[in-house]
């Protein structure tokens, strides 16, 4: 069995087909090359809306026209894991009108109400879940099984792969987690992916940092901890006038494909296959072993490099907090006055308490 997972996958702005008529040639070289493939996930980190009407308090919304389901299917997409910041921008009409637009066009999702996916194909048993840390700063973030997207919570996910270990399925575990534009996780999440795989061997399968990460073998099972952006575009707000809040950069455009080998529910090979998201034309397969090899040895050498591990990792942080910082002017203070912003800041301490009562005590 080829299975393909892909990172983010935003739906908007240039990759629009109601934006730019010509959206679908974008796709179409990844398009050819995913068409081998049994079986294709990736992160829906857009909803579908209808109504565009915004919920809850974020710095930027982002949604997809219910058009682009076409996208996704000549992607040759199969399911789409929902956990993300993202998919409750638009509040519960764009979930609703999210899972009705999946549901129509025989597209299979997970990552909410405690939804998982099981697939059996050529006589392995693969069982998907999803799950959103609350370190992304998400909206309907709840615990397994009601309604909103599910919350990292480490004792959870492990009572989950468990249960489907026992029954014979292989875990593959997407999780939104970490931050973003920044190419080595943290101490917690590297831990925490780790001590999953004390439970039993499965995939890590994770997205939201927008850039590629690290991918390490560990006792038997292999941790993913970003994918980076299969699709992605300039995010604009009104609080930024012309200028993007978010512009992509060059560790943005590059993201990975993640092809998996699975024969008897174990994965037997693996490759990652990197994408570049051009400013102008289709995204394109590259190859780039260089910066493959310099992440996933950063990572495989953290414990004794750990003071160097860290040093590089504030810089690429300061890095971007300074190119943040230099956005802003008196326009844009004044807009950050607003009650949205003030609930914004309590909204994100009440996500720091909660995850450290959904992960960090657990370590």
């Amino acid at each position: 069995m080829k299975l393909a997972l892909l990172g983010d996958i935003a739906l908007f702005g240039n990759m629009s087909l109601t934006k730019n008529p010509d959206a679908a040639s974008i796709f179409s070289e990844v398009a050819d090359y995913l068409s081998v493939f049994d079986y294709v996930v990736g992160n829906l980190e857009t909803p579908f809306s209808a109504l565009k009407k915004t919920s809850g308090a974020k710095s930027a919304y982002i949604c997809s026209d219910v058009e682009n389901i076409d996208i996704l299917k000549k992607l040759h997409v199969n399911a789409v894991c929902l956990s993300n910041n993202h998919m409750f921008d638009f509040g519960k009409e764009g979930y609703e009108t999210t899972k009705k637009i999946l549901d129509e066009n025989g597209m299979a999702y997970f990552g909410s109400e405690g939804k998982e996916l099981k697939v059996k194909l050529d006589e392995n048993k693969i069982s998907f879940s999803g799950f959103c840390c609350y370190t992304t700063n998400p909206l309907k973030c709840v615990p397994y099984g009601e309604y909103g997207v599910n919350a990292y919570n480490l004792h959870t996910v492990e009572n989950i792969l468990k249960r489907n270990s026992d029954d014979g399925f292989l875990n593959i575990v997407a999780v939104h987690a970490g931050l973003e534009h920044v190419n080595y996780p943290s101490t917690d999440h590297i831990m925490t992916a780790r001590l999953l795989a004390e439970e039993c061997p499965y995939v890590y399968y994770g997205h939201h940092p927008h850039v590629i990460q690290g991918i390490e073998e560990y006792k038997g099972s292999l941790i993913a901890h970003s994918l980076g952006n299969f699709c992605f575009d300039d995010v604009y707000t009104s609080a930024t006038d012309s200028k993007p809040l978010v512009e992509l950069t060059e560790n943005n455009r590059t993201g990975m494909i993640l092809e998996l080998t699975i024969e008897n529910n174990k994965v037997v090979d693996w490759k990652e296959q990197l994408i570049y998201i051009p400013k102008v034309g289709s995204i394109k397969l590259i190859e780039n072993d260089k910066i493959l090899k310099i992440y996933n040895e950063k990572l495989a050498h953290r414990e004794e490099n750990k003071e160097e591990y860290e040093k590089e990792r504030s810089q690429i942080i300061n890095e971007r907090l300074a190119e943040r910082k230099a956005q802003r002017n008196l326009s844009w203070f004044i807009k950050r006055l607003q009650p949205r912003y003030v609930k914004l800041m309590f909204d994100m301490r009440r996500n720091n308490k909660l995850y450290n009562e959904n992960v960090k005590q657990y370590l």
